[in-house]
């Protein structure tokens, strides 16, 4: 019987009842929706859509909106190493038998319908932070932003960060056209913040058709970053903010802090200094050039980069660390992408910047082999790189190539973090 399901029987059992892994119709699981009865999820809905920093934003907004006393429910994906921490509460990952419970009443009620993973894993988020009464309730959109699953519940603060060239094929092949997609959250009369100072015309467009308030970086509000790594925020006219420096590494990640902040004060809360330096000394997460360290060895970083803009983030991100670093370190990289990436962009903005190339295969449907992998991008490179036969022997030949005063990256989608991760930690890295 479904009841007696395990978790990880439903998760298997999620992957088979729907024939694609993703359909970008929304007439299904607004009809299951209706069925659960959800309106609203929230008093307050918070989606973030964007091509990098969604999960950063996500993240760092339900941080700052616990520290102001609300009860947060964090939807966000894909997951590393557990289903569960897609859905948090006050940043806890819900337990194995809240998602059964959830996922028992969505059962019941689809009847005839098919859902797919990912609309499984939404309305499981929606139920759960109906049944525990939050407050806030932020969604990070899982791909585009019109048709994304997210998108069924309307948005009172809707946030939009840095948009570039990725999913092509489900958002079209332009700036202009993806951000039009994901322009999609924005619904009538709602607040919108960019992370971007010049946001997409789609963006601006889509704003004044729905009526809704557009909050631009550097005109609603700004920061600057301080010599000693801290930064100073202002949203309009309120008191100017001196903040410490964000818990997730590169500077990009002062843009994030900054629209997460500005989400903030368009709840019409009491915005208080302390709170809100609280709340960014508690964000974390993992695969966001995450750090990672052993005695006597080379330092590695795990990124969940995929795409170009994000490939030139951690090039700004490694460079910095190198011109740290003496003597001067060797730096390779492990990299693992998805059929519909775009690998050679990403190689050549990076292919400078790393001395030793490292590929694994994704074993996933959308994944391709190391082997394929190595020799789309071989002429891109003075030297071919290696082929590993799975992530676990690429750490350990990146491992052995290296000298404690070099730096290893693993990066290239989100299907590298886990195995990776957990090699080296197995390994006694922390």
């Amino acid at each position: 019987m479904a009841s007696e399901r395990s978790l990880q029987s439903w998760l298997t059992y999620l992957e088979a009842i729907h024939p694609l892994s993703m359909d970008f119709k929304l007439a299904r699981i607004i009809t299951v929706y209706e069925r659960l009865s959800l309106t609203p999820i929230a008093p307050l809905v918070i989606t973030v859509a964007g091509t990098n920093g969604k999960g950063s934003t996500s993240t760092t907004i339900a941080n700052l909106y616990k520290a102001h006393d609300f009860k947060v429910g964090l939807f966000t994906s894909p997951h590393i190493n557990r289903f569960n921490e897609r859905i948090r509460i006050n940043l806890e990952e819900v337990s194995d038998s809240e998602l059964i419970e959830a996922f028992n009443a969505i059962e019941k009620a689809r009847e005839e319908i098919t859902l797919t993973y990912f609309e499984f894993a939404t309305l499981a988020a929606f139920y759960l932070f109906k049944k525990n009464h939050v407050d806030v309730a932020v969604l990070e959109v899982g791909l585009g932003g019109r048709l994304d699953s997210t998108n069924i519940v309307d948005a009172n603060i809707a946030v939009i960060t840095p948009i570039s060239i990725d999913h092509t094929a489900q958002l079209g092949n332009t700036i202009t056209a993806i951000a039009g997609e994901k322009a999609g959250i924005i619904k009538a009369k709602a607040k919108v913040v960019t992370a971007e100072s010049e946001p997409s015309i789609s963006i601006i467009n889509k704003a004044q058709s729905e009526d809704a308030s557009l909050y631009i970086r550097d005109e609603a509000y700004h920061y600057e970053i301080l010599e000693n790594g801290a930064f100073t925020y202002q949203f309009e006219n309120s008191a100017t903010l001196t903040l410490p420096q964000p818990n997730l590494l590169g500077k990009h990640q002062y843009q994030n802090a900054s629209a997460a902040i500005t989400a903030l004060y368009l709840s019409g809360t009491d915005v208080i200094p302390e709170k809100v330096e609280q709340g960014l000394k508690s964000v974390k997460l993992e695969g966001r050039f995450q750090a990672l360290t052993r005695k006597n060895s080379p330092r590695v970083f795990l990124d969940v980069t995929h795409n170009p803009q994000g490939a030139t983030v951690l090039k700004a991100l490694v460079e910095e660390f190198v011109a740290k670093s003496q003597p001067k370190p060797k730096v390779t990289a492990l990299l693992g992408m998805l059929k519909d990436k775009d690998e050679q962009l990403l190689v050549k903005t990076l292919s400078e910047t790393v001395d030793e190339w490292i590929t694994a295969p994704i074993l996933d449907e959308r994944g391709q082999s190391a082997e394929i992998l190595r020799d789309k991008i071989s002429h891109l490179l003075t030297k071919p790189p290696h082929a590993s036969n799975s992530i676990p022997k690429g750490c350990e030949f990146a491992l052995s190539c290296s000298q404690p005063h070099d730096i290893i990256i693993v990066f290239g989608s989100f299907h590298m973090m886990a195995e990776s991760l957990n090699w080296f930690k197995e390994n006694q890295y922390v």
